[in-house]
């Protein structure tokens, strides 16, 4: 069965449609898809493929059975991923776009030690588990401290692999990280996983704003960010939009136009549009298109998706997002940043969202520890 071009089995259609939210048949809602996970913290559509597969904390990827039950794993990477801290485990995966030709996909996890890893996977077309066997570390990261590991990744139209790292932890960015060029902490990071140059297992793309700075790490693409909690590319612009997590009062979306690149996002010498630390605002230094305040029972920014796809079209050009604690939702228009819409009336309390995604065809998916919904209407 088909709905909007992606393919379904017949079975978790018949179950998707009978669990449908009533909200759902009267505006904007949210119609349940998976359920029985562990630790959600993604759902991802790989090029070519039908499934849905839903990225587990602990360090599995399973597909969206025929029920809507979780599937067997299709990769299993437990026995080598440290998910003992809150923050810490299998936090993101991105299928590179030739991964129909190629089968490379990409991991993002913190391991035994706490260390942040990419690695490379390849997958057979079809296959129902991927081999360890098949793994090739692409980057390594030390972690001073167990939080703000960031850990989404993303290929963007470019076909370069985009990464989020946090600032290394803690609390105040005590080692001044996010500002510092020397090192990856508190970065986007823009690499070519394809190749491998330097010694490295990645090659460093041109027009990195970087490259060639004496003390700079040439894998900069934008810098300021304390904790990059999902990053996600317009599928019809190229803008790279980012959900920075707050410190004490102000959770922020960032985002950067296509072709920008080098900003700086502000943390710590700001939180949001308020001073943290101080100092004066340099000539890359970008403020937030949106931000929002720790009141409502507010605490941790869930960044999200452009609508673009035809399931939600009353939200068609709006970037969607939520807040982790409250569960409120908003919804900006992607083009002109205005006042945010709250759209948590008309689509419900979201209750400890994780994550966003998306499939195929645009259509956006939220994320709980057990759950995954479609947003319609």
């Amino acid at each position: 069965m088909s709905r909007n071009g992606i393919t379904i089995a017949a079975g978790a259609a018949l179950a998707v449609i009978a669990t449908a939210s009533a909200s759902s048949a009267m505006g904007l809602g949210l119609q349940p898809v998976g359920s029985g996970f562990d630790g959600a913290l993604g759902v991802v559509q790989a090029p070519g493929e039908s499934r849905l597969l839903v990225v587990e904390r602990r360090g599995t990827v399973r597909p969206i059975g025929r029920n809507g039950k979780p599937g067997a794993p299709w990769l299993d990477i437990r026995d080598r991923v440290g998910s003992e801290g809150f923050e810490q485990g299998l936090l993101g995966v991105a299928f590179a776009p030739d991964f129909p030709r190629s089968g490379r996909f990409y991991v993002n996890y913190t391991d035994r030690r706490g260390d942040t890893r990419v690695v490379e996977f390849r997958a057979k077309p079809g296959a129902r588990t991927v081999s360890p066997r098949t793994a090739r570390v692409v980057l390594s990261q030390d972690q001073p401290y167990p939080n703000h590991n960031g850990g989404d990744l993303a290929f963007g139209p470019d076909g370069m692999l985009y990464v989020g790292l946090g600032d290394g932890g803690s609390s105040g960015d005590p080692g001044n990280r996010a500002q510092n060029l020397g090192t990856l902490l508190g970065k986007i990071l823009r690499i070519d996983p394809s190749k491998r140059a330097s010694g490295r297992g990645y090659a460093i793309p041109a027009g990195n704003p970087f490259v060639g700075r004496a003390g700079a790490r040439p894998e900069i693409w934008a810098y300021g960010l304390r904790n990059p909690w999902r990053i996600s590319f317009d599928r019809s612009t190229g803008d790279l939009w980012i959900g920075d997590v707050g410190q004490n009062d102000l959770e922020e979306i960032d985002v950067a136009r296509a072709g920008q690149s080098g900003l700086d996002y502000g943390w710590n010498k700001r939180e949001g549009t308020d001073d943290f630390r101080g100092g004066s605002r340099g000539a890359r230094e970008t403020a937030p298109v949106a931000q929002y305040r720790h009141d409502d029972g507010n605490c941790s920014v869930t960044g999200g998706y452009v609508v673009r796809g035809p399931g939600a079209p009353s939200l068609a050009g709006k970037y969607v997002y939520a807040d982790w604690c409250s569960g409120q939702a908003w919804a900006v228009d992607a083009k002109a940043p205005g006042t945010p819409e709250d759209i948590t009336a008309r689509l419900g309390r979201i209750a400890g969202v994780t994550s966003f995604g998306e499939d195929r065809a645009g259509n956006v998916y939220v994320v709980t520890n057990k759950q995954v919904r479609r947003i319609t209407g």
